[in-house]
């Protein structure tokens, strides 16, 4: 499929207005930013809703920390209300493993190029799921860099669809041998900054790098110095790997939820205060501190349950 609608919402984003708000009727702004967030997922699944005699598979992408995971889920819960069927499967669970992946000019693994996956093993499991019904699913351990041992079933009923989500879900590579009704492709990223009278404050790239700080602290036994040093592999990968296919999408979905550097700086700023002043990564961590700094502070208990958000922060204690 391919739309020549394809747009995105677009919110009010100058730091004033979210600062005001956070001070005054913090719940509210959460609320109708959540709102806007959960009817944007509406309208996609009412689209595949709308083709799914012949879309059996949709291609859900975007960059590092965008909130493809919950969107993809998300997306299959309101398919689901609606009676369809829907199935996840996530590109990350066909990492090679660690030390598989090409090699940068640097002697370092370019884990965010393609050929970092499977590919063979993604096409496989694709083409079983159109001709078969079913096929197995590797998981990845992210704690121990590698593939585990146990393989997932996944079975697609006829009047079902799956949804794979990844960096590299747009890649035409992996979709080249199924026709193209039956694949519907969304891009789902941070599209917008936020801003004050005299220009950006924080920018998409940087939200998406404290949403990752954040989350790989917590959740992938990696430090901030860490997430640090590999952001502009990431990056690179994403001019080459990801933003070459974005025109593809038939859906945009705007990710970012403009209270959100609120909710994060709880988390980040402890974290980026750590690196010390002879670290590489001080002056970078010092920059970080300041922009969410500025923003007034929202307690991560606020934050609804389902949210986007709480791929990044976790869920309450």
């Amino acid at each position: 499929m391919n739309s020549f609608g394809n747009s995105y919402r677009k919110y009010v984003s100058h730091l004033e207005q979210i600062n005001d708000a956070a001070l005054h009727f913090p719940q509210k702004m959460i609320d109708e930013l959540e709102f806007a967030f959960a009817e944007d997922l509406a309208a996609a699944a009412h689209t595949i809703a709308a083709n799914r005699k012949e879309c059996r598979i949709v291609m859900l992408s975007g960059p590092s920390s965008s909130g493809k995971t919950t969107t993809a889920h998300r997306l299959i819960g309101v398919l689901e209300e609606m009676g369809i069927h829907a199935v996840s499967i996530s590109l990350d669970d066909f990492y090679r493993g660690e030390g598989l992946a090409p090699v940068l000019p640097d002697g370092s693994f370019d884990y965010e190029a393609v050929e970092a996956l499977d590919i063979e093993r993604v096409e496989d499991c694709l083409r079983c799921l159109m001709e078969e019904k079913r096929c197995e699913i590797p998981q990845f351990d992210f704690m121990k860099h590698e593939p585990a041992p146990e393989t997932r079933e996944i079975v697609l009923g006829d009047d079902s669809v799956a949804v794979v989500e990844g960096i590299h879900s747009l890649n035409p590579v992996f979709t080249r041998c199924l026709p193209e009704k039956q694949v519907m492709k969304i891009y789902v990223s941070i599209k917008q900054g936020i801003k004050d009278a005299n220009g950006t404050v924080i920018s998409p790239m940087d939200l998406r790098l404290i949403r990752r700080i954040v989350r790989d602290y917590a959740t992938r036994n990696a430090s901030t110095e860490q997430t640090l040093g590999m952001w502009s592999t990431v990056v690179s990968g994403e001019d080459r790997y990801i933003r070459p296919y974005r025109h593809t999408s038939d859906i945009t979905i705007n990710s970012i939820h403009m209270y959100e550097p609120c909710v994060l700086r709880g988390a980040a700023i402890p974290i980026l205060r750590a690196i010390s002043p002879d670290s590489r990564w001080f002056r970078k961590a010092r920059d970080l501190e300041a922009r969410l700094m500025r923003f007034e502070p929202i307690p991560s208990s606020m934050v609804p349950e389902n949210s986007l958000l709480r791929e990044f922060i976790g869920q309450e204690a």
